[in-house]
């Protein structure tokens, strides 16, 4: 309010200097409202200045944060909100994630063996999807696959690029990792950015996949016998 306040006072004496047909006077208006619109000016910078150092230090305490849970693997987003990673000692896929830079990091640990299903999905239709076997039917739903969306529509920009995991965790049992999320400005697939997204979101959807795969491997044994 005072940055306003000082901008809107020296706008006002500029006003009142440009209307003044005495030369001291004007001369004294012109210079007061030009001071302060500068202290104005000066203040707003050093706001923001000192607001982005904050932002950046809570930045990079939230990864030092989230790169402190023991892991083998890790991604983290661009705004260090969220982190997904894999601990391959503990057979565990883990979620760290918070809503804003302020609040506490919230962790869900989901042993490997409790992961049923893994779908790529992008602006919620189904790219990619691999699941237990001994799921008949899916919690993701039967949406429409995006080979049968392109047939009918010549769109070729996405906005929204991500992995959802069906997990035995019965507080969240759908849970999301966002790739890439453009909101109301989608991009074309033929940009660095959709396709850098895209080449992530593959390796991670094949890492989990596999995870998926070995525990079904390690499960036929013990039905046979059983």
């Amino acid at each position: 309010m005072k940055i306003i306040f000082f901008i809107l006072l020296g706008i006002i004496y500029l006003f009142l200097a440009n209307a003044i047909e005495l030369a001291i006077i004007k001369q004294l208006f012109f210079f007061i409202g030009l001071a302060l619109v500068s202290i104005g000016i000066i203040r707003y910078i050093k706001e923001r200045y000192v607001e982005s150092q904050k932002y950046a230090q809570m930045k990079e305490a939230s990864e030092e944060e989230i790169k402190a849970i023991p892991h083998t693997q890790c991604l983290l987003s661009e705004d260090a909100l969220k982190g997904l990673l894999l601990n391959e000692h503990t057979n565990m896929l883990i979620f760290a994630q918070r809503e804003e830079l302020e609040e506490e990091l919230k962790i869900i640990e989901i042993p490997f063996s409790k992961i049923y299903e893994v779908a790529m999905m992008e602006d919620e239709m189904f790219i990619l999807r691999t699941k237990n076997y001994l799921m008949s039917g899916s919690l993701l739903g039967e949406g429409e696959d995006l080979a049968e969306e392109e047939e009918d529509e010549e769109d070729d920009t996405v906005s929204q690029l991500s992995l959802k995991f069906v997990v035995d965790h019965l507080s969240e049992p759908i849970l999301e990792y966002i790739f890439m999320d453009q909101g109301e400005h989608p991009i074309a697939r033929d940009e660095e950015e959709y396709e850098e997204a895209m080449e992530l979101c593959e390796k991670w959807f094949q890492k989990i996949s596999v995870i998926i795969k070995r525990h079904e491997l390690e499960r036929v044994p013990i039905r046979h016998w059983q």
